[in-house]
């Protein structure tokens, strides 16, 4: 019983470490830097994302489409057609990132580009 226990335990430690190794490189670069969370969401304790006015004071919109044009992506998620969306679309601090974009099925995005 003691032995199922300790096993037990011992995987709820290693899904909880996986999970914040998971979460974590986009929160470790602004770490890395000495970016604390007050500093983006005007609380120690935040409650909810960053508004995208906070990426833009260290952040340069063009600047980002500029790079990503660089690395010759397909879909590039800094020059989207919708215009500037908002960071926390794709960005998530801690959790794994998406690509907004991506999330539509294909048939959702040729009627858009359609109406267009």
């Amino acid at each position: 019983m003691k032995l199922n226990r300790l096993i037990a335990a011992a995987a709820i430690v290693l899904a909880c470490a996986f999970c914040t190794a998971q979460a974590a490189p986009t929160m470790a670069k602004h770490m890395q830097k000495g970016v604390t969370c007050e500093q983006c969401h005007n609380s120690s304790a935040p409650a909810a994302a960053a508004k995208s006015k906070a990426c833009m004071k260290c952040h340069n919109y063009q600047d980002l489409a500029a790079a990503s044009a660089a690395k010759k992506v397909a879909l590039n998620p800094h020059d989207s057609h919708a215009g500037q969306l908002r960071c926390t679309l794709c960005h998530k601090e801690h959790e794994q990132s998406v690509l907004y974009c991506r999330e539509f099925p294909a048939v959702s995005y040729s009627r858009r580009q359609e109406a267009r």
